[in-house]
């Protein structure tokens, strides 16, 4: 469970302060771990189950991370402030 808040965590980060596309770079953290894991202790249910959460959660935090920084750029709703 702790490795979600952290993967959702650094999606988030990521998504608010880095530009362009590397704010979806913590999606291939999870996916690098996974694979590291599966390569080494071999592909099963888990691994693979883990390795999707993760970049669900990831991708999840990355794009609230984005909308947040669009959001208090300006980029908000027309009309506001």
């Amino acid at each position: 469970m702790l490795g979600f808040i952290i993967f959702f965590l650094a999606g988030f980060v990521f998504g608010y302060a880095a530009p362009g596309p590397w704010g979806l770079a913590p999606v291939l953290i999870p996916f690098i771990m996974g694979l590291y894991t599966g390569l080494n202790q071999g592909f099963d249910g888990h691994v693979i189950l883990f390795m999707i959460i993760g970049i669900i959660v990831s991708a999840v935090g990355s794009l609230l991370g984005r909308a947040l920084g669009y959001r208090l750029e300006g980029g908000g709703e027309p009309g506001s402030p």
